[in-house]
């Protein structure tokens, strides 16, 4: 098949050389190639969307009926039912005082939407040199304008694009495997976090709007906090006036095991910004939840999308947070993440695994060449991982150092254990080609 008409996104010409991947099909958590060759996908179609699995028809039908019925007004001075019923829904379900909604269209509009309405915030409040904004090493935010310019990782996308506004102050991420700060919990204090506030008060928090983080981070792969972390950086943020802003848009609607990751935490975000499995990737959405405090001040928030508050999406997320509760899917999350990691700790004898984790059906495996310096393994090492996997069947990914695994919250126990198996012989293979 000729490619040469459609640009790929974060693809190379050599991989393009190679051969793509043209995917036909999708039913349950198996998708199929135009070849005919079925593969279990372990990764949620790989940006990790699809948490009820492919081809729900009753996602589509509603998607239908509401084409048929108001398929698009804007979402200045209108409004439209799907929209409002879905506000509705999700404060029923997000962390409380979470209770005032937007939508737009994907994760990296719903982080730049967070960060505009922080500084309408402060702007109406009378503190409009609050336009800083703290992210951390490791972070992934999104590529648009604003969520590109607190982006921690993945490089590339960010440099090729410098240089960017002004305002981003990067912090350092729990990351205790391998430390930044060369330390060891819990005898570091969690000084990853306590060093936040020197931070702060060096870049002078009058100036700062908000701190961003994904609750639990896939930079390094599914990499959850200490349980100290977020309290500390909660209190940080309350005593200097600093918004906090969680981002669900991984983490959010069972990935987790429960509605939102920042729950496994006892905090209180004060906005919130989701995406991915709102819809289970059917069709785009993104969102963005604050508590009232938030949007208390601000008269008129300067923000227009032209598919704003769209009336299709909401009606997909409705259906799909539907379903998620009548199929009893975050209980799933969490049983099967349960016994998905205990399979994955099987194979922690193997000399290259370093470090297996997971939290829900989000899990990973941080490899490295030497158990005690834990130094990484190399990008063709992990990429071989994934060639080797892809070839027997199983569509896996590689991010940071380790393998990230995030399956639909629909998968069972015996596509775990064949996902298990599959796993146990790439390694293998890979090891031996390593001389091991």
């Amino acid at each position: 098949m000729n490619l040469k008409s459609l640009i790929l996104h974060r693809t190379s010409k050599d991989q393009i050389r190679k051969g793509i991947t043209v995917l036909a099909k999708g039913e349950g958590i198996h998708v199929t190639d135009q070849e005919g060759k079925r593969y279990l996908d372990l990764v949620s179609g790989v940006t990790r969307p699809v948490h009820v699995g492919y081809g729900r028809k009753e996602i589509a039908q509603a998607v239908y009926d509401q084409i048929c019925q108001m398929s698009y007004f804007t979402p200045m001075q209108f409004t439209n039912l799907p929209a409002i019923q879905l506000a509705e829904v999700l404060k029923e379900i997000a962390p409380e005082k979470i209770g005032c909604f937007t939508f737009v269209c994907d994760g990296s509009e719903a982080v730049e939407t967070a960060i505009k309405l922080a500084r309408h915030y402060h702007a109406f409040k009378g503190e409009p040199k609050r336009y800083k904004v703290i992210s951390r090493r490791g972070a992934y935010h999104g590529v648009t304008g604003l969520a590109l310019r607190v982006l921690g990782t993945v490089m590339p996308m960010r440099q090729i694009m410098e240089p960017l506004a002004p305002g981003t102050i990067f912090v350092e991420s729990p990351y205790c495997y391998r430390c930044p700060l060369h330390l060891t919990y819990p005898a570091c204090g969690i000084a990853c976090a306590r060093d936040v506030e020197r931070i702060i008060e060096f870049e002078d928090p009058t100036q700062i709007s908000a701190f961003i983080g994904e609750p639990i981070q896939q930079g390094f792969g599914a990499y959850a906090p200490p349980p100290e972390y977020w309290k500390i950086i909660r209190e940080v943020c309350t005593k200097h006036g600093i918004l906090l802003i969680i981002d669900e848009v991984i983490c959010g609607f069972g990935r987790t095991g429960e509605w939102f990751g920042v729950q496994h935490f006892g905090i209180q975000p004060d906005i919130m910004t989701m995406a991915k499995g709102i819809t289970s990737g059917y069709v785009p959405l993104g969102g963005v939840g604050c508590t009232e405090e938030v949007v208390k001040p601000i008269d008129v928030f300067q923000h227009l999308h032209t598919y704003g508050n769209h009336p299709v999406s909401c009606a997909a997320a409705l259906k799909n947070i539907e379903i998620m509760k009548k199929e009893n899917l975050i209980q799933n999350a969490k049983a099967m993440g349960k016994y998905f990691l205990d399979g994955l700790k099987t194979l922690a004898s193997h000399p290259t695994v370093g470090e297996v984790r997971g939290t829900g059906l989000w899990t990973a495996i941080d490899f490295t060449v030497d158990k005690k310096t834990r130094a990484p393994f190399s990008l063709d090492r992990l990429t071989s991982l994934v060639n080797r996997a892809k070839e027997k069947g199983l569509i896996i990914k590689l991010m940071g150092p380790a393998l990230e695994f995030a399956p639909s919250l629909i998968i069972r126990k015996e596509e775990i254990d064949w996902a298990i198996k599959i796993l146990d012989q790439v390694i293998t293979e890979e090891e031996k080609a390593m001389g091991l």
